[in-house]
């Protein structure tokens, strides 16, 4: 919310190409055309997935496998996230730096998430044709997220402009997708797919933040957009989420909770390495160690306390002991 405000201010007064620090525009054409994040050819212009548009498409994957398990809580957090990301995207249309080529699509996509997403968890999509949908839905976000996350991570690292890595990676899954309906894959790979869609978004989330961070380091100027209280308030938010995962024993959702704060730490250093127009630094050397003490300090309480609950010697075997498990994770129980 910090942010959206910000940006609501930037654009309000005239200074739009504030937003340029929040990593949809990316790179440039030859002719200073933005080339701008999505995975959508729809006319010769070359999308690449980047920076907000990555969290929001991660945000809709894990929205669908915490509503299939029905767990309430996380469902809410998913789903204000993709809210959030998506105004911050319709902001960034609005300021002329997203093509409408890409939004409308982007607007199609969150207003079905939202509609099958309620009917689902509503229970009107348990049997019958309403399943039948569902289980549709679901195969159409594990290909999405297998297009997605490739062509994110050459986004990311390369300076090429391509869509191979996503167009390579949905022929791979369609495969797998036919094959596995028709049973011709061996038993150990049959039951693979149900975590797609899981492990996408969960690797959508960690480089969204990755390409941010690329944007600070490469071009500190425009770190005036960036706003310090929506930057920690997602570190909080991720950081409050951990507990959760260990309790469930849910690894994936560790990884990606855990990764937040993380990849918030490398942001808060790209402020405190640069300087602002007068010369000082964006984040004082004072609060930038005040808030990295703040982060190891929960980290290592976090961490303790979750291996004393379990009768644990030390605070890391918390963590060694969730991915040494074989077993599914205990979700909670639907709490909303």
């Amino acid at each position: 919310m910090p942010q959206v405000v910000k940006n609501y201010i930037s654009m309000t007064t005239g200074h739009a190409e504030a937003l340029m620090v929040l990593s949809w525009v990316v790179r440039y054409t030859d002719r200073g055309r933005p080339v701008t994040a999505c995975c959508v050819l729809l006319s010769t212009r070359l999308f690449l997935l980047q920076g907000y548009l990555t969290s929001l498409f991660g945000n809709v994957l894990l929205l669908g496998c915490f509503v299939d398990k029905q767990e309430g809580g996380a469902t809410a957090v998913q789903a204000i996230g993709a809210a959030a990301n998506y105004v911050m995207l319709a902001q960034i249309w609005l300021a002329g730096l997203m093509p409408s080529v890409a939004f409308v699509p982007l607007t199609a996509l969150m207003t079905s998430a939202a509609v099958v997403n309620a009917c689902k968890f509503c229970g009107a999509m348990n049997s019958g044709l309403g399943k039948n949908l569902w289980r549709g839905w679901q195969d159409f976000l594990g290909l999405l997220g297998i297009a997605m996350l490739p062509q994110a991570i050459w986004a990311t690292c390369s300076k090429h402009h391509t869509m191979v890595p996503a167009y390579t990676a949905s022929v791979v899954a369609v495969t797998y997708l036919v094959m596995a309906r028709r049973q011709q894959l061996p038993e150990q790979l049959q039951g693979l797919w149900k975590d797609i869609p899981a492990w996408t978004a969960t690797l959508l989330f960690m480089f969204q933040p990755v390409a941010q961070s690329v944007s600070n380091f490469s071009n500190p100027s425009t770190l005036e957009g960036v706003s310090m209280a929506s930057l920690l308030l997602g570190m909080l938010g991720n950081g409050l989420m951990v507990p959760r995962a260990l309790f469930t024993g849910d690894k994936i959702w560790f990884i990606g909770v855990g990764w937040g704060p993380l990849t918030g730490w490398v942001q808060l250093l790209s402020l405190y390495v640069a300087y602002g127009v007068t010369g000082v630094r964006y984040l004082s050397g004072f609060w930038f160690s005040v808030l990295t003490t703040l982060l190891v300090s929960i980290s290592y309480i976090v961490l303790r306390l979750d291996s004393q609950a379990k009768g644990l010697q030390f605070p890391l075997q918390s963590v060694q002991g969730l991915f040494r498990k074989q077993s599914e994770p205990q979700y909670i129980e639907r709490t909303m």
